[in-house]
């Protein structure tokens, strides 16, 4: 389970990121701009535009507790793009603090 960070350095604000009513995700532009630049201008991120490409695909994805419960294998199969690679974005998202594991037991299935 990966959750979204939203520290005040991050992408969504801290409170009500979330509309109910009209089920909008709320997100700070001054944020994204400096994560896309980030993503866009660091010798670190290896594959930037499929780094974008994930990030938009974790908005759409994201439920309203701010959790986001997809496997990067489902994310390589839905984009196209090698398993291997998607695994190094989303590690490089959370080197960059965007993401963060949410440690959880899962169950047994006997």
């Amino acid at each position: 389970m990966l959750h979204i960070n939203y520290s005040t350095e991050s992408i969504t604000p801290e409170t009500s990121f979330y509309d109910k009513q009209k089920g909008l995700l709320i997100v700070n532009p001054d944020c994204l701009v400096r994560y896309t630049e980030i993503i866009c201008t660091d010798e670190n991120c290896r594959y930037p535009q499929l780094t974008l490409r994930i990030l938009n695909h974790i908005f759409a994805e994201i439920d309203k507790e701010n959790k986001w419960a997809i496997s990067p294998r489902y994310v390589s199969d839905r984009l196209g793009a090698n398993y291997d690679t998607v695994t190094k974005c989303l590690k490089y998202l959370r080197s960059i603090n965007v993401l963060r594991i949410e440690k959880e037991a899962l169950p047994l299935i006997c």
